[in-house]
């Protein structure tokens, strides 16, 4: 019997003795139900408890006999129940724990606020919109595979879910199987080990795989496990011939895939391969004006602090929307009459706000803005006053600042171990620079402009 029918007739069993009220309804919830049927077998069923709480409260000779003939009533025939330890159950019969773990990991559960109509589309990530959207849409499917790649934080993940909420909202009779690509490691790996004892529980574990209309698997990077791939690859081919839609992220281009096989990584090339770039500035500004939504009564967030987080952390989505949720936690504290940009630079004052560079350093930036002036490290990093060293140590705290998010104390060890409170105000003093004095602007823009 296939274990999804067990998972139901338990259900049904568990539903059944909840209607008689024999347990207290916290006593149910907290324990009962965390039991799991894996097996019917000569009339004995297999039931397993994950504490030994839950094992005293339904070992009980009432309780026993309740499970029982409900379970009976259920099943259709005279039962006796075996409970059973979690842990011992996977020594006495692991091809059903594996069995239990792929039913559960194919009955996906999506998350519901991850819809398409809440992830804001703009031009760094609209051909991946367009893509997953297509695919639940259109009858046939063009492209197969579709593999979206781009850093964490971006959204890949997000239109994975609004795959799986869409097609269950509107295509209930079609089979979606999601999973992170280092669960489906373990599931098959798991499937491996038990194969040479309790038969061929690979087979078993490919069959369920195979036998979905959908197919989405989250960081493909992280299947690196070379005997993983080879199931992995008889599944996919499977799922290719049947016409099943495969959609699968990465953080990088499957040029770069360098723990997968070549073979893997050419398949995934003959599909669509969309990259999902950094959100621009005014796609940033609409992703936060979209989590604002139903806090604009409570708090009011002036258009400065939306274009200052869309400026600093655009760099991941991800962190985007924890700065807000940063600032609206710390409003409900601290009950400012509004959220305005002095209070968010106070909240958000130590928060590393923007990624940083691969190619660039503190000292890089040092570098820069010397050879700009003209001026020694020596010089820079000494006591003198002279404006143009004060003018030169502004622009590498602020540049520092702004571009790697480095510390005041981090920053401070470039110029010569200066204090924390030093290089704050050195940054302030940079800041009102920008606002107010074009000669300071122009070459803090032509040195961000020799970093690129």
């Amino acid at each position: 019997m296939a274990v999804n029918s067990y998972d139901q007739i338990w259900q049904e069993t568990l539903d059944a003795v909840h209607a008689r009220h024999f347990f207290s309804e916290d006593t149910f919830n907290d324990w009962v139900r965390k039991t799991t049927l894996f097996k019917i077998e000569n009339n004995e069923a297999y039931v397993a408890y994950r504490s030994m709480i839950t094992k005293n409260i339904i070992a009980q000779p009432e309780a026993h006999t309740l499970f029982e003939s409900t379970l009976s009533k259920v099943w259709g025939d005279a039962v006796s129940i075996r409970f059973i330890d979690y842990h011992d159950m996977e020594k006495l019969m692991p091809e059903e724990i594996v069995k239990q773990r792929t039913s559960e990991m194919i009955q996906s559960h999506f998350d519901p606020h991850y819809t398409f109509e809440s992830f804001v589309e703009g031009k760094s990530n609209q051909e991946a919109y367009a893509a997953c959207m297509s695919c639940c849409t259109q009858a046939r499917h063009l492209y197969n595979p579709i593999m979206l790649y781009g850093n964490s934080g971006l959204g890949k993940t997000h239109l994975l879910h609004a795959i799986g909420n869409y097609l269950q909202k509107e295509k209930p009779e079609v089979k979606v199987f999601y999973a992170y690509s280092g669960d489906l490691v373990s599931i098959l790996l798991d499937a491996m080990k038990t194969k040479s004892v309790h038969g061929n529980t690979v087979e078993m574990v490919q069959s369920q795989l195979i036998d979905n209309d959908y197919f989405l698997i989250d960081d493909i990077q992280n299947l690196t496990q070379s005997s993983s791939q080879e199931v992995f690859f008889k599944v996919y081919n499977a799922l290719i011939a049947k016409n099943a839609q495969i959609v699968i992220t990465s953080d990088m281009h499957p040029n770069q895939l360098s723990g997968l096989q070549s073979r893997l990584v050419s398949r995934f090339a003959q599909g669509l391969i969309v990259n999902i770039q950094k959100p621009e500035f005014d796609t940033a500004r609409a992703i936060l004006q979209m989590k604002l939504k139903g806090y604009e009564e409570s708090h009011d967030v002036t258009d400065e602090v939306i274009d200052f987080l869309a400026h600093k952390f655009s760099d991941d989505v991800r962190k985007l929307e924890g700065s807000l949720n940063k600032l609206i936690f710390s409003a409900t504290i601290e009950n400012p009459d509004v959220i305005d940009i002095d209070f968010a630079r106070k909240i958000l004052d130590d928060e590393i706000i923007q990624s940083k560079p691969d190619h660039l350093s503190p000292n890089k930036i040092k570098k820069e803005v010397s050879k700009f002036y003209g001026l020694s490290y020596a010089a820079i990093e000494g006591k003198s006053r002279l404006r143009k060293l004060v003018t030169a140590r502004h622009m590498i705290v602020y540049l520092t600042r702004e571009i790697l998010g480095s510390s005041w104390t981090a920053i401070g060890q470039e110029l010569g171990n200066r204090d924390h409170s030093t290089i704050k105000s050195s940054y302030e003093r940079g800041r009102r620079l920008m606002e107010t004095d074009e000669a300071f602007r122009m070459a803090c823009e032509k040195i961000r402009s020799q970093l690129e």
